[in-house]
């Protein structure tokens, strides 16, 4: 055999040289869980590659994101920190976010997922779910209490004035999404000159035929010289042409109830907003989601 490998006209490995599968390192749990963020669309997504894997500071996460608020990122870093290291804030209302955001990570991911990276990240459960046991039921039910309080609250307050897009949906469609891998479920999309009026109204006006308070998930804020009834038909027809049309409204009929809804998800609203030039003023989510 000569240095090419090659003996008696065919092809064999030389020896103590290993091949390429060989020299590849092993994909360890941790390895296939942090592909998974590296390639996620969310802004969990978002919030690994420029803040884990680019060093940003969250400010400047913000700033690339063309987001008002900086709180976002950690409140990511800290579910990235348990999915990826079971690192768990030993705060009840940071270990509540850990542990819904590891359920719905597993629940999407699952197919994906090694037998060893799903028993890893259910050990990372277990410590987030360790620290919630850790608090006394009184002390849950006030935690609990507050955290709804401040959410009703949060979005109206923070969005007052404030004229662009909003999307909001409730927490029963959040929780059971049509499609869980693609995070699809009805939210309705809407313009307002005053976003946090409108939600306010929107809360007030639907008590006695909603089951629950509506959950804001979004706020898109628009320019002084952008037109809103445009941008919301630009919205709209950017979702009915990806196909993220409410599935319960017949197309022929016009101007009934559910022509703002949308079956679709956060990101790709945030990907149309992006499109059309608008800063992201609020994100949101609902306490019942896992």
């Amino acid at each position: 055999m000569d240095d090419s490998g090659i003996e008696d006209g065919e092809w064999r490995e030389p020896e103590g040289e290993l091949t390429d599968a060989e020299q590849l390192p092993a994909t360890t749990p941790r390895e296939e869980i942090a592909g998974i963020l590296r390639q996620d669309a969310s802004r969990m997504g978002d919030v690994y590659r420029l803040s884990v894997l680019d060093g940003l500071t969250s400010a400047e996460v913000a700033e690339r994101l063309n987001i008002d608020t900086q709180g976002f990122v950690f409140s990511y870093r800290s579910k990235i920190d348990a999915i990826l290291d079971g690192v768990v804030s030993s705060s009840p209302s940071v270990a509540k976010g850990a542990a819904s955001a590891l359920r719905a990570f597993i629940k999407r991911n699952r197919s994906e997922l090694s037998a060893e990276a799903i028993r890893m990240l259910t050990e990372h459960l277990r410590r987030a779910e360790g620290v919630l046991d850790e608090v006394s039921g009184a002390e849950s039910e006030e935690l609990q209490s507050r955290s709804d309080e401040h959410d009703d609250d949060l979005a109206s307050a923070d969005l007052a004035g404030v004229a662009g897009i909003y999307a909001f949906s409730y927490g029963w469609y959040l929780e059971r999404r049509a499609d869980e891998k693609m995070g699809t479920t009805l939210i309705k999309v809407g313009r307002a000159n005053d976003i946090g009026r409108r939600i306010a109204d929107h809360r007030t006006g639907a008590r006695a035929h909603m089951p629950e308070p509506l959950v804001v998930v979004r706020a898109y804020s628009a320019s002084p010289d952008q037109d809103l009834l445009r941008l919301e038909n630009a919205f709209h027809a950017l979702l009915r042409t990806a196909g993220h049309i409410n599935p319960r409204r017949p197309e022929l009929r016009r101007n009934e109830v559910g022509k703002e809804w949308f079956m679709t998800n956060e990101a790709f609203l945030d990907a149309i907003a992006s499109a059309l030039g608008l800063r992201t003023a609020y994100m949101g989510s609902s306490p019942f989601v896992e």
